[in-house]
């Protein structure tokens, strides 16, 4: 008997013809398929981490093109999902990976948390507490270290309702659990600026430089810093 199987919950070895592992009964997957695809979650999530938004979401949505199954998985969609907030992708996009996992992982609370933020981004407008602004508040009680919350509620009290201090606590925050969201860093630095404090501004707006891969972005941001 060939043992060409392992299986994902017990690492139980199994034949090809058996398809279920008889010690936990999971369903058993090809060792090197999914060798293959942690090693294609970790280079996705080192472009994330590392700030290179770029090179994760053309990474991501190859990977998508190439291997849709890894949709269901929730740490790709999740993954996914947050570069795509992070390039300001469209909510519908969005919406559709987040669903795709959940119709595989019903009730996964990291996929469900996400959904909520692309709802409550779509609910957002020019009006002051509208249906997105309080969706974004209640979530971020609940969820204090949700970056891309706590970025598209301090971005649009800024931005959208003209407000300093309110904005400023969420978007510090963001930065704290964040730096590498240049997205979010351009916001706070623009808000130091708007508040007169240069040396948070400049230095901020510095960082934007070396996170930005267009070149004419970044001059902008030079020129600020």
């Amino acid at each position: 008997m060939s043992f060409q199987l392992v299986c994902p919950n017990c690492g139980a070895p199994s034949a090809p013809s058996v398809g279920v592992c008889p010690f936990c009964k999971g369903v058993l997957s090809t060792k090197a398929g999914r060798d293959e695809s942690s090693t294609t979650l970790t280079n996705i999530s080192k472009f994330y981490q590392d700030g290179k938004l770029e090179q994760a979401l053309l990474s991501a949505s190859t990977t998508e093109k190439k291997k849709p199954e890894l949709l269901k998985n929730p740490k790709f969609a999740l993954l996914y999902a947050k570069i795509l907030l992070e390039t300001d992708g469209p909510s519908s996009k969005i919406r559709s990976v987040l669903t795709q996992a959940l119709l595989e992982n019903p009730g996964d609370p990291a996929l469900m948390e996400y959904m909520e933020v692309v709802e409550a981004r779509s609910h957002l407008s020019r009006e002051k507490n509208d249906v997105g602004e309080v969706q974004l508040t209640n979530l971020i009680r609940r969820s204090p270290k949700n970056v891309h919350a706590l970025f598209l509620l301090g971005s649009h009290l800024f931005w959208v309702e003209g407000e300093t201090q309110r904005p400023l606590r969420y978007l510090e925050q963001a930065y704290r659990l964040r730096p590498q969201f240049l997205r979010s860093t351009a916001c706070l630095a623009a808000l130091y600026r708007k508040l007169e404090q240069p040396v948070q501004s400049k230095r901020l707006f510095r960082e934007c430089v070396a996170l930005e891969s267009s070149s004419e972005m970044k001059a902008y941001f030079k020129s600020l810093s």
